[in-house]
């Protein structure tokens, strides 16, 4: 039984994106390719066992509770920041007295 195998352009379609993103993940790992002369293919069955894994891996991303973005604190709970008064410099008199 012959493997079926996929390029880039195909892959690209399958996926909904550009050519250069489905290179850029063969590249970094994230899809199982081979370049053998100067363009990518794609075994069919390791593709689809590989989009499988990252289809669930983002699904419990999705799922996993984010941290908060911002807390509040009351004003009790913490140091409240007071405004040191400026003290006037000492005019002096500079005139000649007569």
């Amino acid at each position: 039984m012959p493997i079926q195998i996929y390029t880039a352009e195909q892959v690209a379609a399958l996926m909904g994106c550009s050519v250069k993103t489905v290179e850029a993940m063969a590249r970094d790992g994230d899809l199982p390719g081979i370049k053998p002369g100067g363009a990518w293919i794609f075994p069919s069955g390791a593709l689809a066992s590989q989009l499988d894994a990252l289809a669930v891996e983002q699904s419990r991303a999705r799922k996993a509770p984010k941290p908060p973005t911002a807390t509040f604190q009351h004003p009790s709970e913490s140091r409240v920041r007071t405004r040191r008064r400026r003290t006037l410099p000492v005019l002096v008199d500079l005139r000649p007295t007569t």
